[in-house]
């Protein structure tokens, strides 16, 4: 028995049970959406925490001796630390509206002058966003000549890391589970629809046919609808990230990687569904 028999069998099997067969790749194109919409939802939020969140600031406060031009030097030597990926200079008079519009207290007016010193803001990179390592690259901060003290927002930063990792292993548990459970789904519908033509199956063998014979059409069937159910998930995540984008999140990422990816998915679940179904039908 050649691959266009089996393909051209397997085509001819949505003829025979059509009910079975549609409800069988709703189920699977629902299936597949979701736990590609969960993964797709993971990863954008892990992007959004490594953009904005992950980024640690620092502030460096400079001493007021310095002039504009030792100021920029400075600027210049922090810069080239590995770790730090911009830095920002903000000037005494920012550095008192910016406390004006946070907190709503007039500083000259209580002091008679402004207490805050020039600043320069760092943000580091990504990667550096373990506890110890910024603590590490702080102390180097504070022994350059020029640099009177530098803070950073270390509760913040332990409690962000925390929950990243606390929610990163309850999305992955959840992710496992809702695979495992597609899958599952995936496999009972594809052997609800062998069981639905069992007759067929019985009078094959009855006449003589092997098992290779009576498996390959199955096979190719359910290969088949995992790739329409697989399709009509791409097309279902499209449309539901178009539109999330357009009015949710504009920042929305759904790589075209993934769309093959998940067809690749569905077709492989319901090549290895449809194979074990009717083996374990033809064992009975």
């Amino acid at each position: 028995m050649n691959i266009f028999f089996m393909i051209k069998e397997g085509i001819l099997g949505f003829t025979r049970a059509r009910v079975a067969v549609t409800i069988s790749i709703i189920s699977m194109a629902l299936s597949l959406s979701l736990i590609g919409g969960f993964i797709i939802s993971i990863q954008n939020l892990s992007n959004l925490y490594q953009q904005f969140y992950k980024r640690t600031q620092i502030e460096i406060f400079i001493n007021n001796s310095l002039n504009k031009k030792q100021i920029q030097q400075l600027k210049n030597k922090i810069l080239n630390f590995n770790a730090v990926d911009s830095a920002s200079y903000i000037s005494p008079e920012q550095a008192l509206q910016e406390f004006e519009t946070d907190f709503g207290e007039d500083l000259v007016k209580v002091l008679e002058e402004n207490p805050l010193p020039p600043t320069l803001r760092v943000i580091l990179k990504s990667e550096y966003s373990d506890i110890n390592e910024i603590e590490k690259i702080v102390e180097n901060l504070k022994s350059i000549k020029g640099v009177d003290d530098v803070v950073f927002q270390k509760d913040i930063v332990k409690i962000i890391n925390k929950y990243f990792m606390l929610g990163l292993l309850i999305s992955v548990s959840i992710g496992i589970i809702i695979f495992i459970i597609t899958t599952l789904l995936i496999f009972n519908t594809i052997r609800l629809t062998i069981y639905a033509r069992k007759t067929i199956i019985e009078i094959m063998r009855l006449v003589g046919a092997t098992n290779y014979f009576i498996k390959g059409p199955f096979v190719m069937e359910g290969v088949i609808q995992g790739i329409i159910g697989s399709l009509f998930a791409c097309l279902l995540l499209f449309i539901m990230g178009n539109i999330i984008k357009n009015f949710l999140f504009t920042e929305l990422i759904i790589p075209v990687y993934f769309y093959f990816i998940l067809i690749a998915t569905g077709t492989f679940l319901s090549f290895l569904g449809s194979y074990f179904s009717v083996s374990k039908f033809l064992k009975q």
